[in-house]
């Protein structure tokens, strides 16, 4: 075999020195099959023919590296109290460098020596092509070696692959052994023994590649006694092809012979069994993980929190509200109705600018005396100890505060955290088979003429992709879906389904990474408000909750006051769902969401009650609980916010800023424990912010710029666009004008690519500011003016007010 590179038919070299090379954590690719590896190394294997579908086997590899690992873990939304939140938990990395970055992991395991091989590299989707390609183009990326296997002649992308190869090294591409097989057109197949007919029948239907667990489940047979039958025929001349790790292939001309010998109603009961193989395999139970290593940290973290206390001081609130505790409260209706009864204090008003620093005075210095944030990549200082408190103490007495919750009674004491009725959002820890395959499990419902269990297989296909952080292959499997659905008659499970799919549809257009997909706010919410419209009154409590959350979410980024209005509505019904279902812990993972519309509304007052309520509960439940650390994460990042929103007290609002800080660097250090690029970033801008407010230029600027490069790394749409724009200002008060005319530029892009009115309206308010400090350099009039059209392009497409109603709508 000659494979033709730059014009020229180059012969590969043998595959003598493979392995010695791959030893040497290269990367190498083989025409045909390698030699058997040598015992001290071990080998991820992953083919690329089964079933081939975008990014799939990037994603088969990113299970079989964490089950190496130790880190099978439930799916997110098992594992965490809610599925979706105003915050986002949707990975908005690529796939290649979430599964690099596992490899990286591994390489540093001590022990086993592993490679990643890709087989039957030529069968592989475009999406995984291109990402292998990036992955061998970044030399000083992977840590692992890396095989590619082709087995036939690669064409197109497959071709760019093997050329990339070659062109890190010419010694890359080698020959391997090609493949023993006989011709299957010449074989007799009825005169094979019926026992071994029946395995090669069952290994066609499964697909040119089958594994021998899923064969061997499927004829309910033991493996061994079907490798006996496999070798049987292959004595008998069967082309059969043994890849290794219990993988097989047939050439396509067995593949049909066998096929076709199949009577109808035996394929669609093998079609069917197959699906609920690949879909449902057994997923055993385990007992809940130990504490976490880091668990001393993850309590450093929570006692050296600040307590909210000091913020109700500081922060100009009513005597009614600052004493949660007070026994006048008695009269409060119990249940999520209390937090929308929530008192308000009359003299909290929202700032002027939404969610970013007021314009710096002019004497504004780029050093300050009073204590600082130290920059992200530094080590956090250490934060003086302080007790942990859940309300403000009542005035004039030193009684003890009894903590308080919006959804228990005024007059109840927290219960201990084992009394909370368990979530049924929350499943039992399960580890998952990696032949759990629910694309093919929908292929297979599919040819067996059930096509509502093949639209349920990939509706959850969908969401396993985007919580994998490969949203084109979810958005995929809901067009998949829906086309599937068409075909049925309507009634009450089609209907449900459609909703699930479009729910799918508008988290992905919501929260997906990455600019190249297109999705906006605006598609989103057509696509919620399409699938609520398939519900009935009679929509499951999880279904109807995870669609208020993610209605919620798109209001929420509006952030227009008639949209941050509708997704407190959303979020105070969804509450009051899962009271009704006694699930309390679920309605009371949505505070932070609540307290996060609040803050964003300048009612600073009902948000204090909700975070406090948060931090009350989720104290409570120990520090070994992820979930719980991400909650007081969240709540931490809150308590941050508010100085941003509320009127300080006269006098005190230096105070207040710092407070603020302290506050994000307790949700830093809880972000960084989660392993949370994206919401660590966002510290870092709320950070960048409050510096800001401190007239601190030098240090808002290194809080801004490190969120900026963590938020361009992983493609965060939304917190670029926040991020851009306050680093126009600050790299305006630095004295880098044409930095910061790029800066607001790149801002206005990043809208209206998502589709945000209120990123544009604040664009608008930050561009007059530009405008009017740079009005005498005309050198910069130039970049204004195309910042000008930019801005009222995306004014039109969204339908933004003009700049008179938007001060008021902002």
């Amino acid at each position: 075999m000659y494979h033709r590179f730059m014009g020229h038919t180059v012969p590969p070299r043998t595959a003598n020195g493979l392995w010695d090379r791959v030893r040497e954590k290269k990367i190498a690719a083989t025409l045909g099959r390698p030699p058997d590896p040598p015992p001290d190394l071990q080998l991820i294997r992953v083919s690329c023919e089964v079933a081939p579908a975008a990014l799939r086997p990037l994603l088969e590899a990113r299970r079989l590296t964490e089950a190496i690992l130790g880190e099978t873990r439930p799916r997110p939304e098992r594992s965490k109290l809610r599925a979706r939140t105003l915050f986002g938990e949707t990975p908005e990395r690529a796939t290649e460098v979430i599964v690099v970055e596992l490899w990286n992991q591994l390489a540093q395991q001590k022990g086993a020596r592993w490679v990643v091989v890709f087989d039957a590299v030529e069968h592989a989707d475009k999406a995984t092509l291109a990402a292998l390609t990036q992955i061998v183009q970044r030399a000083e990326w992977m840590r692992l070696p890396l095989l590619l296997v082709f087995h036939g002649e690669p064409k197109e992308a497959a071709a760019e692959l093997l050329a990339a190869v070659r062109g890190r090294d010419a010694e890359a591409v080698v020959r391997g052994e090609a493949p023993r097989l006989g011709e299957a057109q010449r074989i007799e197949w009825n005169a094979l023994p019926a026992k071994t007919l029946r395995v090669l029948r069952a290994g066609a239907l499964i697909g040119p590649g089958f594994e021998l667990r899923i064969l061997a489940d499927l004829l309910a047979l033991e493996p061994l006694e079907v490798l006996e039958q496999l070798q049987h025929a292959v004595d008998l001349g069967v082309p059969i092809e043994d890849r290794g790790e219990g993988r097989f292939s047939l050439p396509t001309s067995a593949l049909s012979a066998l096929s076709a010998s199949i009577i109808p109603s035996l394929a669609q009961a093998w079609h069917r069994q197959l699906g609920r193989l690949l879909g449902g395999r057994a997923a055993k139970v385990t007992a809940p993980p130990p504490p976490p290593p880091n668990a001393a940290r993850i309590a450093t973290i929570r006692r050296e929190r600040l307590g909210d206390a000091r913020v109700a001081d500081i922060i100009d609130l009513s005597h009614e509200v600052s004493d949660l505790v007070a026994e006048t409260a008695d009269d409060a209706s119990s249940g999520a109705q209390a937090a929308a009864d929530s008192p308000q204090a009359a003299e909290v008003s929202p700032p002027d600018h939404d969610e970013s620093g007021s314009p710096a005075p002019k004497d504004i210095q780029a050093s300050g005396t009073s204590t600082a944030a130290p920059a992200p990549h530094a080590p956090p200082k250490a934060v003086v100890q302080r007790r942990t408190v859940v309300a403000a103490p009542a005035r004039g007495t030193g009684a003890p505060v009894r903590p308080r919750t919006l959804l228990l009674a005024p007059d109840v004491d927290l219960p201990a955290p084992a009394e909370w009725s368990p979530s049924p959002r929350t499943g039992a820890t399960e580890l998952e088979d990696p032949l759990v395959d629910k694309v093919r499990a929908a292929e297979h419902m599919r040819l067996a003429g059930d096509a509502e269990a093949a639209a349920e297989h990939l509706c959850e296909a969908a969401r396993t992709a985007a919580e994998m952080g490969a949203p084109q292959v979810a958005a995929q499997h809901v067009n998949e879906v829906l086309e599937l659905l068409a075909s049925l008659p309507i009634g009450a499970s089609r209907q449900r389904l459609k909703a699930r799919a479009l729910l799918e549809r508008g988290r992905l257009q919501w929260q997906a990474a990455g600019y190249e997909h297109g999705f906006t706010l605006a598609q989103a919410l057509v696509s919620l408000e399409a699938a609520r419209a398939e519900l009935g009154s009679d929509v499951p409590v999880d279904l109807a909750v995870d669609l208020a959350q993610a209605l919620a979410g798109v209001y929420f980024e509006l952030g227009d006051p008639h949209s941050l209005a509708r997704a407190l509505a959303e979020l105070e019904e969804a509450s009051r769902k899962l009271q009704a279902a006694n699930d309390t812990i679920g309605a009371a993972c949505l505070f932070n969401d609540q307290a996060a519309v609040r803050v964003r509304m300048g009612d600073a007052a009902s948000a204090l009650q909700l975070l406090r309520a948060s931090r009350a509960i989720f104290d409570a439940r120990g520090q070994d609980d992820q979930v719980a650390l991400r909650e007081l994460a969240e709540t931490e990042h809150l308590f941050a916010k508010l100085p941003l929103h509320a009127r300080m007290r006269l006098g005190r609002e230096e105070e207040g800023y710092a407070i603020g800080l302290e506050h994000a660097l307790a949700a830093e250090r809880a972000y960084r424990e989660l392993d949370d690029p994206r919401e660590l970033a966002r510290v870092w801008e709320t950070m960048g912010r409050l510096e800001l407010k401190r007239c601190r230029i030098e240090e808002a600027r290194q809080q801004l710029e490190a969120a900026f490069d963590t938020q361009t790394r992983i493609g965060d749409l939304t917190g670029l666009a926040q991020t851009t724009e306050l680093l126009s200002e600050v790299l305006a008060w630095c004295g880098r004008n044409d930095e910061a005319v790029t800066m607001l530029r790149d801002s206005v892009v990043f809208n209206r690519d998502k589709g945000s009115p209120r990123g544009l309206i604040s664009n608008r308010e930050a561009l007059t500011a530009l405008s009017s400090r740079f009005a005498a350099l005309p050198k910069h009039a130039e970049g204004l003016r195309e910042v000008e059209i930019l801005l009222a392009a995306g004014e039109r497409e969204l339908g933004v007010p003009l700049q008179a109603d938007a001060r008021r709508l902002a």
